[in-house]
């Protein structure tokens, strides 16, 4: 499903959807808070650096996985939004690879209650509580991996986690 050649928008496509789908978005500025509840999609942006979704201070989240599993998020870029960047709650399986997060209200990248996880080749930036969550889960079952958090609040926040979760090869700095 691509985005905007076959739907206009993220969430048109994301509710198009059916369980093992891959919703491929070209660069262009996203100005909407995705919701997704579709289990095993892959949403993935053309170019990291030009698929931007933008809050514009006013809508809360970026991309919302509200009990879908095995939901991954790729190659773009979130920023300007109140509450999260990326945001998987209550899910089993999810990965968010080569995603950057700045200017966020909240968290960054945020996995909150979610098992069976993977975070990496990651940025987050700019966030007044953390860069990066993985919390309220045990055991996590999950992996921080090859990310750069800076100028937040907390480069990393675990509350209530723990059990089989690792974070490697990352840089945490001037938070």
């Amino acid at each position: 499903l691509r985005v905007p050649d076959d739907h206009a928008t993220i969430q048109a496509a994301v509710d198009a959807a059916t369980p093992g789908d891959l919703v491929l978005v070209a660069p262009g500025t996203y100005g909407e808070a995705v919701t997704v509840e579709t289990d095993e999609l892959t949403i993935r942006g053309l170019d990291r650096n030009e698929v931007i979704l933008d809050g514009g201070f006013t809508l809360d989240n970026g991309i919302r996985v509200v009990g879908a599993d095995g939901v991954a998020i790729e190659n773009m870029t979130a920023r300007n939004y109140t509450k999260n960047g990326f945001f998987w709650t209550g899910v089993e399986g999810y990965r968010g690879s080569y995603l950057t997060a700045y200017r966020i209200g909240d968290y960054g990248l945020y996995a909150f209650d979610s098992t069976k996880g993977l975070l990496e080749h990651s940025y987050a930036s700019g966030s007044p509580d953390a860069g990066f969550y993985i919390g309220q889960c045990y055991p996590c079952d999950a992996v921080i991996d090859d990310v750069v958090s800076e100028y937040n609040g907390l480069g990393y926040s675990g509350t209530n986690s723990g059990g089989d979760l690792y974070i490697v090869n990352s840089t945490f700095r001037f938070n």
